[in-house]
């Protein structure tokens, strides 16, 4: 069995700018995930096809956006379709949007406009925010325009659109709005070290997070040393 190559992202959907990256998959077999690459606006991220349809199997809404947006450019065996005819939707999607809520929330209290990974983090946050919301009602939605046209948050689709050169000040005006209408439940309370320490026990993408912020303020501080 061979690997396929998958179009997604801006690119598939057709709405893209002129510095819009070129988003690719390799879906592979074997188990690892691959480090992701990048090379001339073009990003290629590996995966491992079982990986894939296993997040397909479990609603998982970033396989979603791959099976129902993505374009098969190397794709003999059809994989694509088969993530499409895999994928079950979940009944709820609040749990992404808790844990995007608080991670957005940690990224506002630090200004990190010159912290590349932590622009990066911040925006997936608000992004897997408004799209769970969007897949609260139907299917989900991924495009700035139609995300801010449902959340009624003017200058979101804006701040979405140019995200790689948006100033903490744009993105902090914006993320308050997001947090006031989609704050995250039972945990709206909790802020500073208690927010980090809540975000580590979680796991995965949530103490990742930490882990960014963290080290940008190290790095800002001086205390940890850069090689390049």
């Amino acid at each position: 069995m061979g690997s396929a190559l998958i179009l997604y992202g801006s690119k598939a959907r057709g709405d893209s700018r002129a510095n819009s990256d070129v988003d690719l998959i390799l879906a592979s077999e074997g188990d690892a995930i691959g480090s992701p690459t990048r090379a001339n606006s073009v990003s290629l991220h590996r995966y491992p096809k079982g990986w894939l349809e296993k997040g397909a199997a479990s609603g998982s809404l970033f396989v979603f956006h791959i099976a129902f947006e993505g374009v098969g450019l190397d794709d003999s065996e059809n994989f694509v379709e088969r993530l499409r005819a895999a994928f079950r939707r979940k009944e709820s999607y609040a749990d992404e949007m808790r844990i995007a809520a608080l991670v957005l929330k940690m990224f506002l209290e630090t200004d990190w406009e010159s912290n590349f990974d932590a622009r990066r983090r911040y925006f997936w946050a608000l992004r897997t925010i408004l799209i769970s919301a969007s897949a609260e009602g139907g299917d989900p939605v991924f495009s700035s325009a139609p995300l801010e046209r449902l959340s009624r948050i003017e200058g979101l689709a804006r701040l979405l659109d140019h995200r790689n050169r948006a100033l903490f000040s744009d993105c902090q005006t914006i993320g308050d709005k997001v947090l006031a209408k989609y704050p995250p439940a039972d945990v709206a309370d909790l802020e500073g070290s208690s927010l980090r320490r809540y975000l580590m026990a979680q796991g995965g993408i949530a103490r990742d997070s930490v882990r960014v912020i963290e080290e940008g303020e190290a790095i800002a501080e001086g205390g940890l040393a850069v090689y390049l």
